[in-house]
């Protein structure tokens, strides 16, 4: 088999790799993790040194795409918003749980994902998996409080069963010594399924790979391997010896170099063509007749008027060799002594330059997106409006979908990371050591029953029925809230449709309020306040008359207090209308004097001499004429 020279070079490179401990699949995966850390143009030139190509150099603009990219998927998926409850099922494997076994054993769980700042843990191993392709968590107790270890998974080679569970894996790496840091140690960590062994540090040594099984370890004694391994988005075809999934932008490095190095040239374009420039047409030192360059050829020193070095040459050194000199300066007290014909212009780009790359960025941007599913929203389209969740569901769908099945595969992961911290609160040596979770010693006797009997009579680990309760991608705006309540109380004839509870719940986040329950309470205080007064009024005026005979009780201007207000105070049209209406019916003869003046007292809180004011002389004269009987024959 014939074998090219490029074949050869990588053999003898991927021997070399191995010689030194690092693997092809350790560059790998620190390839990708370069592109999410923005390193991934360390070595190469500066954009701005001429002598190597434009697409060997770094690009002086770097989007960040992939961290961008990344940081947006994991808050979508583990944010506080969207983070799941995980409740505890009373069903376990050949058990069932009663309802404070349940109750119990829910309480520990919260208390083990507040522990652990599940929302942050889960976001940083997302993190890990879409950069890298692969995660590897480590799970363990510090202090009897449960504790996660991220490992780099470039680190790590794991051995894994076909269900994607841990059996082993070793972690080794170089790292450069404390005392002299020129010189580098190796470090060896292997987790079983019977201990945590870490070796004592190596020298390295070119060319040469340790022989471990000499070398001094401390040992720690385990139950289980508390390991997860994460394959983030694994294909469904992927072997189980496969140990790595893909990562987000794996396959499409080439399309992020490519945005960043347009964007580079977006810049230095409207750098070198963003400065308007003066020529002088026939002046001596000019481009004549064919238009090549009459004298020497600009060089570094002397860049000409054009040049890129105008704009990247500071100004203190634009005094060399005539950059920066008379024949290109512009000053409002400049005279140009131009010859016959001569001519002097002010000449700008028309930016077709521009446009094409600008359209070029355009495209690469909806490429990465397509291929990532990722959603880079513009602000500018968005508007200042409230958005609803609908609207926005729509607007993010592709990354909705990447989100979905994330959520699949590290919901899983949740469920295990809380599963192997209940198994290790069950171990003699966390009992030992002591557990400083608040609802341990409720829930240790239910941990027990989590266990089971394989077929040849061995105790193993089931683990709790968990299942998650993921929130809302989007919270509904005020509109979306409004709507759907009218519409519910629509189909619910007009009654409430929420609790007091869930509706001081709902808006709680708004308003400020920490503690809901002393909300509720304090609102049923006001109501209670309110209700109390307004009895006691009622009852005031409810009360029977003072007797008689009762002792007398002097009250000073019982009626002053009442009037005065209504009486100092101008009347509106509608009373005065009321008024000339009362008078005019007494005068009339159609209402009684008496009875006018009850009415003008109680409703316009006057006393008795100011409702004889407003009356006057109406109907103080007034004869009645009794109306006379009719003829029984019609007859007068």
């Amino acid at each position: 088999m014939l074998t090219t020279p490029a074949q050869r070079d990588l053999s003898q490179f991927s021997t070399k790799l191995a010689a030194y401990g690092e693997t092809p699949r350790y560059w790998r995966i620190n390839r990708l993790e370069a592109f999410y850390n923005g390193q991934q143009y360390e070595g190469r030139p500066s954009f701005w040194n001429n002598d190597f190509p434009l697409r060997e150099r770094a690009p002086v603009v770097q989007v960040g795409f992939t961290r961008a990219a990344v940081n947006r998927l994991s808050t979508l998926v583990f944010g506080d918003r969207s983070f799941p409850r995980v409740a505890v099922d009373k069903r376990v494997r050949r058990a069932t749980l009663t309802d404070a076994e349940r109750d119990a054993l829910q309480a520990l769980v919260d208390d083990v994902l507040a522990s652990l700042v599940a929302s942050h843990l889960m976001r940083q191993v997302i993190v890990e998996g879409l950069k890298c392709s692969s995660a590897c968590v480590v799970v363990g107790l510090v202090n009897g409080l449960p504790c996660v270890e991220l490992i780099p998974s470039k680190w790590c080679t794991p051995q894994l069963r076909r269900d994607g569970s841990v059996e082993c894996v070793v972690v080794q790496y170089k790292h450069p010594r404390e005392d002299d840091p020129k010189k580098w140690d190796w470090y060896r960590r292997e987790i079983t399924q019977t201990e945590d062994r870490v070796y004592a540090c190596v020298p390295f040594e070119e060319g040469r790979v340790p022989e471990w099984s000499g070398v001094a370890f401390v040992s720690t004694p385990l139950e289980f391997c508390p390991v997860r391994w994460v394959r983030n988005l694994r294909p469904a075809t992927a072997a189980a010896s496969d140990i790595d999934g893909t990562a987000l932008i794996e396959g499409i490095e080439d399309e992020v170099e490519a945005l960043d190095l347009e964007l580079s040239q977006l810049y230095r374009n409207a750098l070198y063509n963003g400065d308007p420039q003066m020529v002088k047409i026939g002046a001596d030192g000019q481009p004549q007749g064919d238009g090549r360059q009459a004298g020497p050829a600009p060089t570094l020193k002397d860049p000409g008027p054009f040049s890129w070095a105008n704009s990247v040459i500071p100004q203190s050194m634009r005094g060399w060799s005539g950059v920066g000199s008379d024949t290109i300066k512009k000053s409002p007290v400049k005279v140009w002594n131009l010859p016959a014909g001569g001519d002097a212009k002010l000449v700008e780009s028309t930016g077709a330059g521009a446009d094409i790359i600008d359209r070029a960025i355009d495209q690469l941007r909806r490429v990465l997106c397509d291929v990532t599913g990722v959603v880079l929203v513009d602000p500018h389209t968005l508007g200042n409006g409230d958005l609803s969740a609908r609207a926005l569901s729509l607007m993010h769908a592709p990354m909705l979908d990447v989100a979905d099945n994330l959520r699949v595969e590290y919901g899983a992961v949740l469920v295990g990371i809380v599963n192997d911290v209940l198994r290790l609160l069950t171990t003699q040596a966390a009992i030992a050591g002591g557990i400083n979770l608040p609802s341990y010693d409720a829930a240790s006797r239910v941990l027990s029953r989590l266990y089971g009997v394989d077929g040849a009579a061995s105790r193993v680990w089931i683990g709790a029925s968990l299942s998650l309760a993921w929130g809302a991608y989007f919270d509904p705006s005020a509109s979306d809230r409004q709507t759907a309540v009218d519409t519910a109380m629509k189909a619910n004839g007009g009654r409430p449709v929420l609790s007091q509870r869930a509706a001081v719940q709902s808006v709680a986040a708004m308003f400020g309020v920490r503690d809901v329950d002393a909300e509720i309470a304090a609102i049923d205080g006001e109501e209670t306040a309110t209700h109390a007064s307004v009895s006691s009024t009622l009852a005031a005026l409810d009360a029977p008359k003072v007797d008689d005979d009762a002792p007398e009780v002097t009250i000073e201007e019982p009626l002053s207090e009442l009037a005065a207000p209504a009486a100092d105070s101008a009347l509106n049209g509608a009373q005065v209308a009321s008024m000339v209406e009362i008078v005019e019916k007494v005068a009339g003869g159609s209402l009684p004097r008496d009875a006018a003046k009850a009415i003008v007292m109680r409703a316009f809180l006057v006393d008795d001499d100011g409702a004889e004011a407003i009356l006057g002389s109406a109907g103080r004269d007034f004869v009645v004429t009794p109306k006379p009987e009719a003829s029984p024959f019609g007859g007068r």
